[in-house]
């Protein structure tokens, strides 16, 4: 079951019932309680009343609705309330599915003695929005209904009649079927997008591991260095060239003895000294 993208889908059957039908009199006519809606059907007749009488009298009180499609009623429900005291009754007779066109003109009376109030009688109905699908583009099987009226109507052809309103729903029915297949194809393409977009990240990741890899091993980082000498991006020494000979010692000593810097000497004592008095002061 499909529903077309603009609206809300109507296939739902409706049940529900009828305000009451004897509110104003005791008889009514039913076209004007009944929802028009075509493939409608009664599924029951609730009714409640109090009846007024005598114990010892006798009386009947009949709910009855003419069939409009013959002579006679359609329903015809009958309470009897021969030597019994009048009370309040109520009650819900279900009944065989009929359409409800065939109700006719409804009456609740009473035959022989009592009187009745406080009458309520409710029809309850049920029908499928979408029993004729032509009658709202939403329905389910509007789109098949809508082709065969067209080929039924002779408005596929090169000169169509422009003016059936059937011909305008056919010409934004293509339309919004063009739209949904643009929508589809752009959410294809996103998608995919998407996809090589993962498994681009994919080789990245698995590019860098296997990088990090080789740097832990000590013999593929040796390896690694050869192929980058090898292929000339790594000079692994600096080769420098100085110009000139052999350079001759300058400093010429008188005899072969060194003295002694004695200043230099003592400086050293007093700076030992010293160190040892700073660390006397950090002992316990």
């Amino acid at each position: 079951m499909a529903c077309l993208p603009y609206s809300y889908c109507l296939s739902d059957v409706v049940n529900s019932n009828t305000s009451n039908a004897a509110s104003q009199a005791h008889k009514w006519v039913m076209r004007n309680i009944l929802p028009d809606q075509t493939g409608l059907t009664i599924q029951g007749v609730f009714h409640r009343y109090k009846i007024t009488k005598d114990a010892s009298t006798n009386s009947k009180v009949h709910i009855t609705n003419k069939d409009n499609n013959s002579e006679g009623y359609i329903y015809h429900h009958v309470d009897n309330w021969d030597q019994l005291p009048g009370r309040t009754k109520v009650d819900f007779d279900p009944i065989a599915s009929s359409l409800g066109t065939r109700w006719g003109e409804g009456e609740i009376k009473v035959v022989g003695d009592g009187t009745l109030s406080d009458v309520t009688i409710l029809y309850q109905y049920r029908f499928d929005p979408c029993f004729i699908p032509l009658s709202d583009p939403t329905c389910p099987d509007f789109k098949t209904a809508l082709y065969q009226y067209l080929l039924d109507n002779d408005l596929l052809n090169q000169n169509p009649n422009i003016n059936d309103p059937y011909y305008d729903e056919w010409l934004k029915l293509q339309q919004e079927q063009q739209a949904e297949a643009k929508e589809l194809e752009a959410i294809e393409a996103e998608k995919k997008e998407e996809e090589e977009k993962e498994e681009l990240n994919m080789e990245i990741a698995l590019s860098v591991a296997g990088a990090a890899e080789k740097i832990a091993d000590p013999s593929k980082q040796m390896n690694m260095m050869q192929e980058l000498a090898a292929s000339g991006k790594l000079v692994l020494y600096a080769n420098l060239t100085i110009d000139g000979g052999t350079y001759q010692d300058t400093v010429q000593l008188e005899d072969n003895k060194i003295a002694d810097n004695y200043r230099v000497l003592r400086n050293l004592a007093q700076d030992s000294n010293h160190k040892n008095m700073v660390l006397l002061q950090y002992k316990d």
